[in-house]
């Protein structure tokens, strides 16, 4: 028996797989069975049968090759059968539309049924669209860790934070990443003191898939998502690979290796172990301005999990996870420099969680599950004669129950949780000290009206010790047109606490002086909470052309504030931070097509339109660093011996560079960057889907930011700032890596 994939479905806080598949309102399947010639050809197949396992349920195709066919309460194995070929069956994971390919196979006399997944998948009726990128699309690039997994998603963009720490952060709906909530397995990832690092602690090698949902999330993940979540899912120790590993190793001397580990005890535990080891021992200064266009260093990271299932109705996982990271950069010593400007931190993380539910065995759309984890970081700092240190403890918990009323079309989830946050921040002498505690309550109701209508409704309400009772409603829609043109509509609202230095941490690399204009009385910085409003529409529509998938889809999405942290950074030689005082907004637009071209080769062709303007002082100003346009193409083939060619190519639109003409005339800067092109591609051998060998080259035209250090032969100087960066500045990167594994 094969086993047909469709994308799993965001979980909406409950990854602890404690809810089974559920038939929903949902009354029936549709999909399409193709004939696959050996030119490589399709041609639809009328007259198959296709009919639920062990009933008599069961349809025939048209001759158009489409069928439909009612749902079965008793079984997910659908057979499907044609005159003169061997019947076969598929299990069947989500109700979404099945593209079925009947492939001869003159050997056996039968016939393989196929569906071939895509590298990112969206959901038909989930009713957010959610965006599943699996393993198939992060191998298309590098991915060495979250950060760098977005490189053929244009939905997310990715740079470089300043030009001597190397960290890369990532902008959703023309938006910082603080303001998308990164979650692990539906539990808090990357948040607090580790905001814009946090990204760099969750190897690519590890993940197994990354579901990712633009505007307003659930509230069952909590309030302070505004502009999307994006969720990692792990290898599973109880579904990985018995082993992996894998490895790799740049020309900017940076390598890395990493191990997966699985293993079943017995029918009831299984543990995983995750290994990361990098390292970049070179000094590197390729634009030779006299700094590491990269630090040196190291990080080691280990997370370690069990998994355990009663197959009663009990199923839960704990697991630990313990990072230690060491970075040096800045200056190259010479003989003509005494005191090079030298740069550095270390980082100690720590990490327990668990996670347990019960699905009662009588009643399985009804569940409860619970989620808690306790968190330490630490990190000391030095940017030339400045100390940084930041300390975060916190510790989550999160309780679900969820039922139905009266019958399937009327769910819900409700529940209760507690986050709790000890943060200190230190610059030199000056400290900043906050403790958060706030336990709130959601109510999440859902609506389904068979295939066409669906409404996910849901309001949490939670008390801050120092913000006061504050409420947070979201509202999602989803109504399918037409088959195959679904619409939805998505709003709420999104609360967060900055952590002001954390979370501008390249800025701490410049001579700028920090003003921070808070209120004593406030707790921390002395800040309001930043709380924004998003409302999005998009819509998706399947289509086939040639009897190959494709799918276009546009989506708009605008993101409001009441309050903002603003950082403002329009005196050159300062940086000012105050509540709102004036409008701050985000436009977002995007319109994408996937297609295959030809069999075996995708393509994604996008183009993304951003409008995102703050108040800085009285004056309403473009973002710094945000283009207004992209444009977007990633090819993908792969042979029938197993060669796998990608190819992306973007094109970013000028962006506003905050005026320096305060400056002498040797120390300014242009107030517009200019557009550029970027090219990256990658070859990949396998050999039976257990040995890859990969090559690739990202940057292929070596476009490059000339003196992204500004006063750089002065870094103990007035003038001094590394963190103008608009493009990249490595130029060209080649790479090379491996990957192997043992099924179990």
């Amino acid at each position: 028996m094969r086993r047909v994939r469709s994308i799993k479905q965001l979980a909406f806080g409950l990854s602890v797989a404690l809810i089974p598949f559920s038939l929903s309102a949902q009354t029936s399947l549709t999909g399409v069975v193709m004939e696959e010639h050996a030119d490589g050809m399709f041609q639809p197949v009328p007259g198959a049968n296709v009919y639920w396992f062990g009933t008599q349920i069961g349809s025939s195709t048209d001759t158009a090759g489409q069928f439909q066919i009612p749902i079965s309460k008793e079984t997910r194995k659908l057979i499907i059968s044609y005159v003169g070929y061997q019947s076969d069956t598929i299990k069947v994971e989500q109700l979404d539309k099945l593209t079925i390919v009947l492939k001869n196979s003159t050997e056996l006399g039968g016939v393989d049924v196929v569906y071939r997944k895509r590298g990112t998948e969206i959901s038909y009726m989930n009713p957010l669209k959610v965006e599943t990128m699996g393993e198939k699309e992060l191998y298309k690039a590098a991915c060495c860790n979250l950060s760098e997994s977005f490189e053929t998603n244009p939905s997310i963009d990715v740079a470089y934070a300043d030009a001597v720490t190397g960290t890369k952060q990532i902008q959703m709906l023309g938006l910082d990443g603080k303001y998308s909530q990164i979650t692990r397995e539906q539990m808090p990832a990357v948040r607090g003191v580790s905001s814009v690092q946090g990204m760099t602690y969750i190897p690519g090698s590890w993940i197994e898939s990354i579901q990712l949902n633009k505007g307003a999330g659930s509230v069952v993940n909590g309030y302070e998502s505004v502009t999307g979540q994006i969720n990692v899912e792990l290898k599973k120790p109880d579904e990985a690979e018995k082993w992996f590993l894998n490895g790799y190793a740049n020309q900017g001397g940076r390598t890395e290796l990493n191990f997966a580990g699985a293993q079943r005890l017995n029918d009831n535990v299984s543990t995983g172990l995750l290994l990361h080891g990098n390292l970049r021992p070179l000094d590197i200064d390729n634009n030779k301005d006299g700094f590491l266009d990269f630090p040196t260093g190291h990080q080691l990271n280990m997370i370690n999990r069990w998994r355990f299932n009663s197959h009663k109705g009990w199923e839960g996982q704990a697991g630990v996870n313990v990072l230690t990271e060491d970075r040096q950069g800045g200056q190259i010593a010479s003989e003509t420099i005494n005191q090079p400007y030298r740069l550095g931190w270390k980082t100690n993380r720590g990490e327990i969680w668990g996670k347990t539910g019960y699905v009662f065995p009588q009643a399985k759309y009804r569940s409860v599950g619970f989620q808690g984890s306790a968190l330490y970081h630490g990190q000391r700092s030095t940017f030339g004669g400045t100390m940084y240190d930041s300390e975060q403890k916190s510790g989550y918990f999160n309780s679900i129950y969820q039922s139905i009323i009266g019958t399937s079309t009327h769910k819900y989830r409700t529940g209760l949780s507690f986050q709790y946050d000890a943060f200190r921040e230190q610059v030199d002498s000056t400290e900043w000290r906050r403790e958060e505690i706030v336990p709130g309550a959601f109510f999440e109701y859902t609506f389904t009206y068979f295939e066409k209508f669906a409404v996910v409704a849901g309001i949490r309400g939670d008390y801050h010790n120092y913000y006061g009772l504050f409420f947070t409603p979201r509202l999602h829609l989803r109504y399918e047109v037409r088959e195959g043109t679904v619409l939805r509509a998505s709003g709420g609202r999104g609360q967060r606490t900055a952590n002001v230095v954390a979370e501008n941490f390249s800025l701490l690399a410049t001579a700028r002086t920090w003003t921070i204009n808070g209120n004593p009385a406030i707790q921390g910085f002395g800040l309001k909470p930043e709380v924004a409003w998003n409302f999005g529409l998009n819509l998706t529509q399947d289509f086939r052309l040639d009897y190959r998938p494709g799918t276009f889809s546009v989506d708009g999405y605008q993101t409001m504030f009441e309050n903002q942290t603003v950082i403002d950074l329009e005196d050159p030689r300062q940086v000012q931070v105050y509540d709102l005082a004036g409008t701050s907004y985000a436009s977002s637009v995007q319109a994408q097509v996937d297609y295959e071209l030809r069999r075996r080769l995708d393509a994604r062709l996008a183009y993304r339109w951003y409008e995102v303007r703050t108040t800085y002082g009285s004056d309403l100003k473009d973002k710094p660093y945000v283009a207004k346009h992209r444009a977007f193409l990633n090819l993908g083939y792969e042979t029938v011996s197993n060669w796998k060619f990608d190819y992306t190519i973007q094109w970013q639109g000028r962006k506003r560079i905050p005026s320096t003409s305060s400056n002498p005339v040797a120390y300014q800067r242009a107030t517009r960057s200019p557009d550029i092109i970027l090219m990256n591609a990658q070859i990949t051998k396998s050999w039976k889907e257990q040995f890859d060998v990969y090559v690739g080259m990202e940057n292929i035209t070596n476009v490059k930011q000339n003196n992204p250090i500004l006063a750089s032969d002065q870094p103990g100087g007035t003038y001094f700032d590394s963190s103008m960066i608009w493009g990249p500045i490595f130029g060209r990167m080649t790479y090379v890596g491996f990957r192997l594994k043992a099924k179990s």
